[in-house]
């Protein structure tokens, strides 16, 4: 019995229906995962509102300073978007 369902599976496989149906799901996982790695790849909105990051970033006299243009007291966290820019000291 084990051989006969073998045998047909095998046969399934190497026929023109079954070599379509494996190919499908490896062409959308190729798709999927390039479309994730390219969104790996670009930059979020967030990078483009840092100025500095470290206190070393910014001249003598100045310090790096984050904040977050919608603090959200009852959830205790940032709604909108984090900035930094120097300051000085």
């Amino acid at each position: 019995m084990k051989n006969n369902v073998r045998s047909k599976i095998s046969g399934f496989l190497k026929s023109e229906e079954g070599r379509v149906s494996v190919k499908a799901p490896l062409a959308i996982g190729v798709a999927s995962g390039s479309l994730l790695l390219a969104q790996a790849m670009s930059p979020t909105n967030a990078q483009a509102h840092f100025e500095c990051f470290w206190d070393l970033d910014c001249d003598e006299g100045e310090i790096c300073l984050f904040w977050c243009d919608d603090w959200s007291p009852f959830v205790n966290m940032c709604m909108g978007d984090w900035h930094s820019a120097c300051v000085a000291h």
